[in-house]
């Protein structure tokens, strides 16, 4: 079955037919998807489980359910590598352009605390408990994700486990670094120092790249070194520096454009 066709009547049906497709793998990923039901975040409810992007107002959109099921194989093995390598670590994720919410509930539903989780636990795939924090620069679209996010996953809001704000994607979220997992959902002109430099040494960034209308790619970026400044770590005297970063396409998409604020 084509990524793009995994339309469902339910929320079971669209996420039984992305693991189908072979898009969502591991039993983490699934379960998250099926905790956080996407009718609550989608604009119109009679079309909340087609696999396609929506508008959900100030020229940005809810994904499409393929690519957030993309998103969440490609981060979840620096979030599984933290996990075990400290394993009383809190993890640390970051969803820029938040949007309607609803990845940033899907990630909140992966690292809330264990005695709340579905999953079933073992030593080799369970994640520590952690910290998400949805940021998009729109204040309507942050007062939606909450208003989402209560819905049905209020508990998230309540516990701490998700913060939702408005910040510049392009600066991210410093007092939550470093990020073992930054997800930007929407294209970015170029690729932004600041929140590479966000991530912890073994994190990984999924991002959108390219001009509006023009060529994009989904990319993962992967942090590999500290020579350069690691936020909330390091000097900040270390600076930016490529080599400390292994970059690595993998589709070609068409995001609307990560908004940079003047």
């Amino acid at each position: 079955m084509r990524a793009w066709m995994c339309h469902g009547k339910s929320q079971r049906d669209m996420v039984d037919k992305l693991a189908s497709a072979g898009i969502v793998k591991a039993s983490i990923n699934k379960q998250a998807l099926l905790s956080v039901d996407r009718r609550n975040y989608a604009p119109n409810e009679g079309s909340a489980y087609a696999d396609s992007p929506q508008p959900i107002g100030y020229g940005q959109t809810i994904s499409a359910p393929h690519m957030h099921a993309h998103v969440l194989e490609d981060l979840l093995p620096p979030l599984l590598r933290a996990s075990k390598k400290q394993p009383t670590k809190p993890l640390s994720i970051l969803d820029v352009g938040c949007g309607s919410g609803y990845l940033t509930a899907v990630f909140g539903r992966m690292v809330e605390p264990k005695g709340n989780r579905k999953v079933p636990s073992s030593s080799s795939t369970i994640l520590n408990d952690g910290k998400v924090y949805g940021i998009d620069v729109v204040p309507q679209l942050v007062e939606m994700s909450k208003s989402n996010i209560m819905k049905e996953d209020g508990d998230l809001l309540d516990s701490g486990t998700v913060r939702v704000m408005v910040r510049d994607g392009w600066k991210g979220y410093p007092d939550g670094s470093p990020f073992q997992a930054i997800h930007v959902g929407a294209a970015a002109a170029t690729f932004p120092k600041e929140l590479m430099k966000q991530l912890d040494v073994g994190g990984v960034m999924v991002i959108p790249v390219g001009p509006e209308g023009g060529t994009q790619y989904l990319y993962q970026v992967e942090r590999v070194g500290d020579v350069g400044e690691v936020v909330g770590v390091s000097d900040n005297s270390r600076g930016f520096r490529e080599e400390d970063y292994q970059v690595r396409r993998v589709l070609g998409v068409r995001y609307v454009p990560l908004v940079q604020v003047n």
